[in-house]
């Protein structure tokens, strides 16, 4: 029977929710153990073997988990960069945008001071499974820290933290304060958190006001960081997708620019096509290849979150719902044919 459950009570798609955050798998928190334990070659080689497991929410865990081990014994550079990089060409999105913006020369150049330091040391108990000495260690910077930049990032990643712990109304006042104090990477990773929040609140045009500065500005073209941009693009694409008729943003760009619903939801998938260099989820390439109604990339794209998650495979079948009506055109047999394949293999009603 198809699942129907994905409908609203007017037969449309619902739309998507909020990002969760992944727990760390078990077999991740043993490496982690024997690190905190102190038997830092047990921790090292546990953990490698697992994040060279293939592309799965393990592996993703896992690589982090070194990238914190690393950051703690010798800095970001090295190996702590390498771990990072296939963090942020993962499917994970907490961790993903988070590698990415650790992976900019701007927060290279705040963690380069003593105080900066002292942030890499807490970041790299958040990462190593010790979220209370983190916590505790970025308080005490957002409160003494004097450098604006440095602070700024104290309160990013305090926010952070505190937003994966569900203390929603402090992280986004955290988020808040980086945008008055940064103007760079620091400023575009905080809208993309805040607009997790506001889409958790249900506050979806603020959200989508958000998500499009956000959108707009760290685009690389503008000096944004082309590590974080997919992930703001995609977080946007989805947004817009679950609910492109009640958004206000939408309604507007339709009538001044006399573009449809559909131009306006496939924007920020495109713009994120082009520029996956170093950050590649999977759902771009879903939300993208489905409005020329290029099915074998789309079928591609779902093995893959299939494999890294079931979490994650769910999402893209929301998202396949959401764009549905989007993309379908009764007159355009092929496409027609294969949205009804892929309906079939995802189990998805016929929404409104």
């Amino acid at each position: 029977m198809t699942d129907r459950s994905l409908l609203g009570p007017d037969g449309s798609a619902l739309p998507l929710p909020p990002d969760p955050v992944s727990p760390v798998p078990d077999e991740v928190e043993r490496g982690l153990a024997a690190y905190r334990a102190g038997d830092l070659p047990a921790a090292r080689a546990l953990l490698t073997t697992l994040a060279g497991a293939g592309r799965t929410a393990s592996s993703g865990h896992a690589a982090m988990a070194l990238a914190g081990l690393e950051l703690r014994e010798g800095g970001l550079d090295g190996a702590c960069r390498t771990w990072l990089e296939q963090v942020a060409a993962g499917e994970d999105p907490w961790l993903g945008p988070l590698a990415a913006v650790m992976l900019t020369p701007a927060f290279g150049d705040y963690s380069s001071s003593t105080s900066g330091e002292v942030l890499l040391r807490n970041l790299a108990a958040q990462l190593t499974g010790d979220p209370a000495t983190a916590r505790t260690g970025f308080e005490e910077a957002v409160e003494v820290d004097n450098d604006a930049g440095t602070r700024a990032v104290a309160c990013l990643l305090l926010g952070n933290l505190l937003l994966q712990s569900g203390e929603e109304t402090a992280a986004l006042k955290l988020l808040t304060d980086v945008k008055k104090m940064s103007g760079d990477v620091s400023a575009d990773y905080a809208r993309y958190l805040e607009g997790h929040v506001l889409i958790g609140q249900g506050k979806r045009n603020e959200a989508a006001t958000v998500l499009q500065r956000a959108h707009r500005e760290s685009h690389p073209a503008r000096d944004g960081d082309k590590g974080l941009y997919p992930w703001i693009a995609l977080r946007f694409g989805e947004l817009l997708a679950g609910d492109a008729l009640g958004l206000d943003l939408v309604y507007d760009q339709v009538e001044a620019a006399g573009v449809s619903e559909g131009d306006v939801v496939r924007q920020p998938f495109e713009s994120a096509m082009y520029q996956k260099e170093i950050s590649s989820p999977s759902l771009v390439d879903v939300g993208f290849n489905l409005f020329p109604a290029d099915f074998e990339p789309v079928h591609a794209g779902l093995e893959r979150l299939k494999t890294w998650s079931d979490e994650r495979y769910e999402r893209a079948r929301r998202l396949v719902l959401a764009l549905y009506v989007h993309v379908e055109d009764s007159r355009d047999e092929p496409r027609t044919g294969g949205l009804a394949e892929l309906r079939q293999k995802l189990d998805l009603p016929v929404p409104r």
